[in-house]
This record gives structure tokens, sequence and C-alpha cells, in this order.
């Protein structure tokens, strides 16, 4: 069980709450977990006193760190409103996530039911389930909070104080402290409706764990169907991740208290996605209920990457986040930064502090330039695509950011240390920046590279307006040199293997259906089985395909393929009309030369000078 050490920040913090809760009118959120019916939760609101006779009540379009457009209103049922006397209100429906309130200014109560989103059988796009909310009755329910509350149009800087009621056994895991010490209901309180969103909650019958990280705790928590996962074995194998976390951000962290809430299933969720979602305080998990050791690496990689928000976009970020627009967000540019960065940091400090071995890490590297170039397009500047993400055309690159966002940041921590002698990295330069920033002290969005430029040199800022505000590769072959390694795009291969054609597959949000995304290094066999960019893979030697049983499948077809064998894909296309047909690729099986893309390897015969960048890139120094 979590039982919080630091008792006297933990007290003070509930009394420094309750003290601006108290002093300012406040949302009273009543969320009745003991009268479930049909995967719904009602839902109870004593509101503040509104002082116009009509004011909109929302839910959110989108929220921050999703960089979707997901209409939350659309799971809301049954909106009623009353005064303060019992008697109803007058409303209507304003829109899609929002409920307009007539004689506002009496309003006393408003109800509703919500439905949950893991079970969605709504037309249209699914939420990406750490996104979402999950209601099995005295089983699990993950709350998300902008799932459940809204707030009114003008007034989300009021506190909120929200009421949990549930039965006994069934525990709380949260970022926030409960102040009810009752055992069948939790207060939580928070001071703005950016706060209470920005920590969720997750309800199951408890398996917890604590670790300490520097001056932090964290809680791990697990729902595990099955029991095949627990939170004890996960906070074994993250406890070595974490330290190293923390020696990585100099042993003090920026939060005092931080959750993994961790929802594992035996089944495929409606998205077709697995993830998870940051948050400033804790990160959401939806990820396969699989054996302990398979999950592990992956979760390591994930859970590396969501706590390091802590830095971005928790320490470091603009006004357009600071201020976040529920329902009409207005993006930043910086995508390169809060999510790019983050996922530099996850795998430089696996090999930084010994978790991975170097090679590994220039593998990984590897990797992510062959997807950039492969999936996306890399001369689409990323401040444009970053400020744009929620529309359709730019929307498919998002994936980029943990890409090309992340090579960004090597480039750029390459090109710090060569600078600098190797005394002054990519982690310096987001350190300076949390000093001078902080939690609650944006940066205004056009203002941000100036702001690099004076923390380091000119040739950062140029770097920043060629390759991110640019439409410039990134220059690889020469910010790899400074370390010693060599970069060869294109490497051939005596050896040859079976394939399915060298063709770039995406998952479908909607389904999880694999699409052809790119056929620029369409080998042999994939011209001679006739690939068209937009074809929507369905069946493999008449076997279903989606994007989590694809790597399986492929598998067991090489375990037992013969050259010649035949070989039929069923795919959809869309013909000249734009009417989508079932079309029958069919071909024999065939062995294609291996070419590798985009190989990283260190030179044997690096100089003494490109040995000491190296170890001042790969190596922790304290």
């Amino acid at each position: 069980m979590y039982k919080p050490r630091m008792v006297v920040l933990v007290t003070s913090l509930f009394i420094s709450l309750m003290s601006f809760a108290q002093s300012k009118p406040a949302y009273k959120y009543k969320v009745d977990l003991k009268n479930t019916a049909n995967d719904k939760v009602k839902v109870e609101l004593v509101p503040p006193a509104i002082q116009k006779d009509e004011i909109i009540f929302y839910l959110p379009k989108t929220v921050p760190g999703t960089y979707s457009v997901d209409d939350y209103g659309r799971y809301l049922e049954n909106f009623k409103a009353f005064d303060k006397q019992g008697k109803p209100l007058k409303t209507e429906k304003a829109d899609l996530n929002g409920w307009k309130i007539f004689k506002a200014k009496t309003l006393g109560k408003i109800t509703y039911s919500i439905n949950d989103t893991f079970d969605d059988t709504l037309p249209g796009k699914k939420v990406f389930e750490p996104t979402g909310s999950n209601i099995e009755t005295d089983k699990n329910y993950l709350i998300n909070n902008h799932c459940f509350l809204g707030y009114f149009d003008g007034m989300k800087e009021f506190p909120y104080e929200l009421t949990v009621l549930h039965k006994p056994g069934m525990y709380g895991s949260s970022p926030l402290t409960d102040t009810d010490k009752s055992a069948e209901s939790d207060k939580f309180i928070a001071d703005t409706y950016n706060r209470i969103v920005d920590n969720p909650i997750m309800y199951s019958v408890p398996d917890t764990s604590t670790l300490h990280v520097g001056n932090s705790e964290v809680l791990i928590s697990v729902y595990s169907p099955n029991k095949k996962v627990t939170s004890s074995y996960l906070a074994e194998n993250l406890d070595k991740l974490l330290q190293a976390q923390g020696k990585y951000l100099g042993g003090k962290l920026p939060v005092q208290k931080y959750a993994f809430l961790i929802y594992l299933t035996d089944g495929a969720g409606v998205s077709g996605g697995m993830g998870a979602l940051e948050h400033s305080y804790s990160s959401v998990y939806f990820l396969p209920e699989t054996d302990p050791g398979q999950l592990t690496q992956f979760f390591m990689d994930v859970a590396a990457h969501e706590f390091f928000h802590i830095l971005t976009p928790l320490s470091i970020h603009s006004e357009e986040i600071q201020y976040f627009d529920f329902n009409d967000p207005k993006m930043s540019k910086h995508l390169w930064l809060y999510e790019g960065s983050t996922e530099y940091h996850a795998h430089l400090v696996q090999v930084r502090y010994g978790l991975t071995t170097q090679e590994t890490f220039l593998k990984k590297m590897q990797e992510k330039i062959t997807n950039s170039r492969d999936r996306y397009n890399d001369t689409m500047p990323f401040t444009v695509m970053s400020a744009n993400v929620l529309d359709k055309a730019y929307k498919e690159q998002y994936g980029n950011v943990y890409e090309k966002g992340a090579l960004i940041s090597m480039v750029m921590d390459l090109r710090l240390r060569n600078l600098s002698g190797g005394k002054y990295g990519i982690i310096d330069l987001v350190n300076d920046l949390s000093q001078k920033y902080g939690k609650d002290k944006p940066f205004k969005d056009a203002e941000l590279f100036d702001e690099i430029e004076k923390l380091t040199y000119p040739q950062i800022r140029s770097f920043l307006d060629s390759f991110v505000a640019g439409n410039h590769p990134l220059p690889l072959i020469e910010s790899f040199a400074m370390a010693g390694v060599d970069y060869v795009p294109v490497q051939e291969s005596k050896d040859s293997v079976f394939t399915l054609g060298g063709v770039s597959l995406m998952p479908n949000e909607s389904d999880g259906k694999l699409t052809v995304t790119n056929i620029g290094k369409m080998n042999e066999f994939g011209k001679k089985i006739g690939y068209q960019k937009g074809d929507i893979i369905q069946t493999l030697n008449g076997k279903p395909i989606t994007a989590q049983n694809f790597s399986a499948s492929v598998g067991e077809l090489y375990k037992t393929a013969k050259v010649g064998d035949p070989i039929e894909i069923v795919i959809e296309r869309k013909d000249d009309g734009g009417v989508a047909k079932t079309v029958s690729l069919a071909s024999q099986m065939q062995k294609i030369p291996i070419r590798r893309f985009n190989v990283l390897a260190f030179k044997p015969d690096a100089t003494d000078e490109q040995k000491k960048l190296r170890e001042y890139w790969l190596k922790a120094t304290e």
C-alpha cells in the first residue's frame, strides 16, 4: 500500500490547498462509483456563483499532451440544471462539447451521466485509452478528470473540490492527496481546472508500490485483470531507471510526488493503440497484460519518456500550455522540445548510467533516422507542424516528434558539447531554461530561440533556424563525426532474407489496420506484388492482420516459408473515384538481398578529440 513518508510536506500542502479553496468559491463535484450502471457514472456539480444570465458549461474538445481533437462531450448524457430551490432550468446544446444554461445566476446544481471511452460504440474517432476513461464495476475505474469534469466559460481559474464515492476496498491511486479519511469516499482539491485535469485517478483493489528518488516519492499502481504483472515486479525493474534519471537531473527533482498509473489489458483497445499519456505529476499507461519479462523493456522505455516530462512541459512551457484553451486550443510551436527532447533524454539516460550499451543506443538512433525519413515529411518545418498539429494536413506528421524530434535534440547535444569542449549539453540547457522559467512562468512562443541563443551560442540559434524552423534535413554526417561515429545512409549486404516488400506501414487510429504510407524504398518483391501508397492491409494468406498481430503473423510465415511458396495479401484500395475496393495481391515468396539504412557505428580509428567528446556525450561524469 502507498503510505506517504514525508508527512510534514503532505500536511503543509493540504493546509495550503484547503486555505486557498476556502478563500475562493469552488466547483464542488461528486462522482458516484458506488452506483454505476451500463458503464455510466453519475456526476453532480454544485457550482461557484454565476454572474451571467446565460452561461455555457463545457467538457473539453482536446487536452494537453494529446495533440488530437477528441470531443469528450460525446460521452455526456442526460445533462440537467437546477436552481437553488431544486427547480429545473432551461438548457440547450451549444455545440458538441457545450451546454447553455439560462437564468444561470440562479443555478444551484448540475447533474449528468458519463459513458466510458474504453467501450466506445459511438461512430467516429476513438479516444486513445491513456487519455480516456474506464468503468468496470467493482474492478477498475480509470478517471482522467477531463472525461468527467467540466468548467463554465471564463471560469477555469476557480478551485475544484472533487468527492469520489466508492465501495470499501477500492483505492484511488493519484498524485493528488485524499483529504477525506472515510473508507467510502475520497476528497481531492486542486486550485484550477487545468490542475484537476492534470491529476488523474485510478480506482481498483490496490496493487501499489512506492519508490524514493532523490527528494521525490514515486507511486507505482497496477491494474492487471489476470494478476500476471504486479506493482512490486515493475517497481523492482523501474527503480534502477528512476535512480539513474534522478542522477541525470542532478539529484533533485522538480516534483515531490509522482504516480505511475498502469492499466494492463488482456484484449485489444478500441483505439487500436498502446502507450501512455504524460501529466505534470503522473502518467497513465494502457499496455498489454503479457508475460512480465516481455513487457518490461517496452514499459521501461515508455516510462522513461513520460517521467522526463517533469522537465518539459512541466518546468518549461509556453503561454499556449500555461493558459491552455480546452475548447479553442492554440498549439505551441515547440513540440521538438516538449516531446522530442523528452524522448532523447529517455534513451540517453539509459546509456549514460549503464542500463543499456552504447551500441544499443546507436541502434535506437539509427531506427529513429529510418522511421523519420520513411514515414514522415523530412522537409516540413517542425515549428509549422507543431503549431498546426490539430489540423488534418499536419496531424499525420505528429509521430515524427518521437523520431526526428529526438534526433533534433541529439544533434543539438553533440553541437553543444563540441562548442563547449564537452562541458555543456542539452540537459544543461534544459536545466538552465527550467531555472529561468519554472512551472508557473511560461515563455512566449516566438521568443524561445532568442532565449536559447542567450544561454548558448549563435551557432545553436542558426541550427534552430535552419533545421527546426527551416526545411533542411538534419546535418547527421558532420554531427556524428564530432563524436567519432560513422553514418552510412545505405549499406549493401550479401545476405538475403524473406520480405513483404520493404514498404512503410502505419496503423490507422480508427481500427488498427496497417496502411502503406511510403513506397520510396520498396524492393523487388514489393514492386512485383504491386503495392500502392494508401493500401490498407486486410489479410495475409487468409489471416486478418492488424498492427497488434502483424509482427507475430509475419514471424510465423517466415518460419516455414520456402522460396516459391504462394503468398496472397488482400488489401483495401481506393479507385480513382475514391471508392474503396478489395484487391488481392498474389505472388511467390522470394528472398531479397539485405540493404541496411542509416547505419551507425563507432569509428575504430577515432581521434583522441572525438573519443573525448564521445565520453562527455555518452558517459556520466559524476
